[in-house]
């Protein structure tokens, strides 16, 4: 029996208005019922748009210039009402802020099946279904405003699976969330795809959540489909391109010869067990991991009677809604430390660190940054010290211009006017924001808008950096430059506090760990210690190598331990 094509995709270039070049070159795709396409690419490549694309978006809302055609159930999608493709295509977007409009969950679920006409019975059953298969039960009475960046997006993606599309398009919508969430959530979606024949199009940067679901992987490049296959072919393929999307544990394989590298952590294991087995045992990782000195921003701490750089005294946290969000926290970080906060979704984490600089006051307790208490700060008065980068950066975002949203936060903080052309320049270079210099950026993608709200705090260096999810929606090559700037930020003397749950670029980055559960640190100290110690909250690299060299976390350390057992 011949295949039906539920979404087609021919000869699909598209322009958005007053865009320099196309986003979309001549893309031809076609996804049938039941298939789980991966899509792939860096930031601006035309992941986004092409989601876009296939629920009307674009060109209904975005206007600019299209050629070529998509059909989506027969239906023309450039003479089709959005409203009518959204019967069929579910879409849940990078952003969840741009996607809730209600005040509670189950408002916002309920609100696109009463736009379906469901009666009330059918509609609290999806309520319930998929309030309970995406574990939202114990949110369902609190207020939308109330939530983490993690839990609203676990709401955005709930309100579309009630409503039971046939195509689910799908951009970055593990970005916010912890392992444990994002692991379930992708297991539910790759059982409504092998059970109910669910077309699933996942536009992702953390594809070592999901590679090994995907039947198909596409990769985009500057608008263009550069490769279509499955993915083992997909890896193949990637060999000796270095900025390719790859989960680490394959990427790790890959530069050596092994001719057909594990997609998942289980075959990595596999591999490194039989090496073991042949070669020997390693009991700990390799030099610099597990055991190694302690690094010398944890050394160097502060002066005899200096004050710490950033203490909490019994914090506590109370939302409006009676939710205890941080419970008697006791920490304190140095000068010169790089520390990363890790944990679930509704944790406490944002809540800890918006602390710093005032953004929250404590309900009981004291927060000092530099010795001096925030309570009676005004929040600009602590940014000079604290620069701290949102999870939303629509939030950080006022310019009309790239390089005027920099000129903006430099001038905020007092630097002579002379100064800016050439900081503005050094932070536009250093995340590769030239080309957008005199571009709106609410015209530009969301991993592009990221890195200029990233760059606004970067461009005038505060001794205390705090980045709350910096890594979403930043692709391969950006990540790396991140990466490296922040160490060598970090040499000079300055602290760094990443939150983040991308523990890879943690790895590479931290020296000091928090893991945050229930409002409280659960577990503080060296990176390998902490993540080594843990079940979920760890690498690939130390799932892989557990047991066989104990310790690793990162990239270089795996890389060690497998010389050492090869």
């Amino acid at each position: 029996m011949e295949e039906i094509e539920l979404v087609e995709i021919e000869g699909l270039s598209y322009r958005y208005p007053g865009g320099d070049s196309p986003a979309l070159s001549d893309v031809s795709l076609s996804l049938t019922p039941g298939e789980f396409v991966l899509l792939v690419g860096g930031s601006g490549s035309g992941k986004s748009t092409l989601c876009r694309a296939v629920n009307g978006l674009v060109p209904h809302f975005y206007g600019g210039r299209i050629s070529g055609t998509v059909k989506v159930a027969g239906m023309d999608t450039a003479s089709t009402e959005v409203r009518d493709l959204a019967r069929v295509v579910g879409m849940v977007f990078q952003d969840p802020e741009n996607q809730l409009i209600s005040e509670s969950p189950v408002s916002e679920i309920a609100f696109g099946l009463e736009n379906m006409g469901l009666d009330r019975l059918q509609m609290l059953k999806r309520v319930e279904e998929v309030l309970a298969s995406l574990r939202l039960s114990s949110l369902r009475d609190k207020r939308v405003s109330e939530l983490s960046g993690g839990q609203k997006q676990k709401v955005a993606l709930a309100s579309v699976l009630a409503m039971h599309p046939q195509v689910l398009v799908l951009d970055e919508p593990t970005s916010q969330l912890d392992p444990i969430s994002a692991e379930d959530f992708l297991s539910t979606l790759k059982s409504l795809n092998d059970e109910l024949g669910l077309i699933v199009l996942l536009a992702e940067h953390r594809v070592e959540r999901c590679f090994h679901f995907a039947d198909r992987v596409v990769v985009l490049d500057e608008g263009k489909v550069a490769f279509e296959g499955g993915p083992g072919e997909m890896a193949a393929w990637s060999r000796g391109r270095k900025y390719i999307l790859l989960p680490p544990i394959t990427r790790l394989f890959l530069d050596g010869d092994d001719s057909e590298p594990p997609l998942t952590v289980k075959a990595g294991r596999i591999k490194v067990a039989a090496l073991a087995g042949t070669n020997g045992h390693v009991s700990e990782a390799p030099a610099d991991a597990a055991g190694a000195p302690e690094p010398a921003t944890r050394k160097r701490g502060r002066s005899k009677g200096a004050a710490h750089l950033v203490e909490t005294r019994d914090l506590w946290h109370v939302y409006g809604d009676g939710t205890q969000a941080l419970r008697g926290i006791d920490l304190e970080i140095d000068a010169g430390e790089f520390v990363a906060v890790i944990g679930e979704n509704g944790s406490g984490k944002t809540t800890l660190v918006k602390h710093f600089n005032g953004l929250l006051r404590p309900s009981k307790g004291e927060v000092l940054l530099d010795g001096k208490a925030t309570r009676d700060a005004q929040v600009a008065e602590l940014a000079r010290t604290c620069g701290m980068l949102g999870q939303n950066p629509n939030t950080h975002l006022i310019a009309d211009t790239t390089a005027s949203e920099l000129e903006v936060s430099l001038k905020a903080m007092g630097f002579d006017e002379d100064l800016w052309e050439s900081m503005t320049v050094e932070a536009l270079e250093l995340l590769e924001l030239e080309p957008f210099r005199d571009r709106n950026p609410e015209d530009l993608s969301c991993g592009e808008r990221e890195r200029v709200a990233l760059a606004s705090v970067l461009v005038y260096k505060p001794r205390l950096l705090v980045l709350d999810e910096p890594t979403r929606g930043v692709d391969v090559r950006t990540k790396e430059r991140l990466a490296s700037y922040l160490r060598k930020y970090n040499s000079e003397g300055n602290t760094v506090v990443l939150v983040t749950h991308d523990l890879e670029f943690a790895a590479e980055c931290c020296t000091r760990v928090l893991l945050m559960g229930s409002g409280r640190v659960l577990a503080d100290g060296d990176k390998h210690k902490v993540l080594a110690e843990s079940l979920f909250f760890t690498t690939q690299y130390n799932k892989c190598f557990r047991g066989v060299a104990d310790g690793v976390v990162t990239r270089d350390e795996a890389l060690r331990a497998l010389e050492v057992i090869a």
